[in-house]
């Protein structure tokens, strides 16, 4: 007689969120230490699988890979829906392209965390507000002097954990009211801000969503 075999409780398959990353070593660091701070401790890769693709290059490359891998997900065999998400970041810097790089970004449905004028701004938020125009030099000389882990010269690894994990909310308000000032003043996403904060709130509020459902499963 054929064995009959228990079935698998049934469960949702990971969510799958997908940073694209301009740099090599900036953004990727900060993000695979908010990975360890903000999200392993509270779920498992196996239920959302944070992948982050660092150095890419220019916006436009930057997009076009994001592009690639949100139709990966999309395809009818790779068994994902529409919990997936791919995110493009991105500095605002001297690049010619990068207004068409948003804007095509948009088009495809690949979100946005870009920077004026460069990631340093989201990490300064951790520790101060910034009004007024700032160039990518004075943004990471400022925060040179404010994280003492962050040398210009060797890296630019911003690593301080206890300002990743007790300041993150301190950086999103901040981040949050840079942009409304930056509308005010007819300039959206303007010179200095930063929209990091929107990809950060979204995992949390991912880990919060997944978080609750294991919850309730047990």
């Amino acid at each position: 007689m054929k064995r009959l075999r228990r079935s698998a409780p049934a469960r949702d398959p990971a969510t799958i969120m997908i940073v694209v990353t301009e740099g090599k070593k900036t953004e990727p660091r900060y993000l695979e230490m908010f990975k360890r701070i903000h999200v392993l401790p509270h779920i498992g890769k196996s239920i959302f699988n944070l992948r982050i693709i660092p150095g890419i290059g220019v916006p436009m490359t930057v997009v076009d890979r994001a592009i690639q891998e949100l139709q990966a997900l999309q395809e009818p065999l790779s068994g994902k829906g529409g919990k997936d998400s791919v995110w493009a970041m991105f500095d605002r810097d001297e690049h010619p392209e990068f207004e068409g790089a948003k804007d095509k970004a948009r088009s495809k449905g690949v979100h946005l965390a870009v920077s004026d004028p460069c990631f340093e701004i989201w990490e300064i938020y951790h520790y101060q507000d910034r009004q007024g125009p700032i160039g990518r030099d004075q943004c990471q000389k400022r925060l040179e002097e404010l994280c003492p882990s962050y040398d210009r010269n060797s890296g630019k690894i911003f690593n301080d954990k206890d300002i990743i994990k007790d300041k993150c909310c301190d950086a999103i308000r901040r981040a949050e009211k840079s942009l409304d000032s930056r509308e005010r003043e007819g300039d959206p996403e303007g010179n200095p801000s930063t929209s990091v904060h929107q990809l950060i709130n979204a995992i949390l509020s991912k880990v919060e969503e997944l978080e609750s459902k294991n919850h309730a499963r047990r």
